[in-house]
């Protein structure tokens, strides 16, 4: 089982080089074979992949303000800042929950205000 604070580096590495970088390989190292996200239509890793592919053009800035962790969940509290394609500049602050399984993360659960999906205009896939 992976400490606390080795989860929160995983958390902090999806966030940065993953989401912020657009490093779709990253991917592959911190999301676990059964990973889920919830609030996008419940996507798997490639559906993930595909969510961020199709985010091209799009800059994501995330401000990480508190990593909270117990056991194998780390909840993120940030703030983000989207830059559109247009240049169009949007903001939102959220939380999100992680659960992890041996370092990697399994779900990946967040909550924005506004609600991320809707300020990027898009509609989460089917699950």
């Amino acid at each position: 089982m992976a400490s606390m604070e080795q989860n929160k580096a995983v958390v902090r590495r999806f966030m940065t080089e993953a989401l912020e970088g657009r490093d779709l390989d990253v991917l592959d190292e911190v999301l676990a074979p059964d990973y889920v996200n919830p609030a996008m239509g419940g996507a798997d890793i490639a559906g993930f992949k595909a969510i961020l592919t199709g985010l091209s053009g799009t800059g994501l800035h995330f401000t990480i303000r508190d990593l909270v962790a117990e056991g194998d969940l780390v909840i993120a509290h940030f703030s983000l800042e989207v830059t559109r394609a247009s240049g169009e500049k949007l903001a939102a602050d959220g939380l999100t929950l992680y659960r992890l399984a041996d370092g990697r993360i399994v779900e990946d659960d967040p909550f924005s205000r506004p609600d991320l999906a809707q300020l990027l205009g898009m509609v989460p896939p089917a699950a």
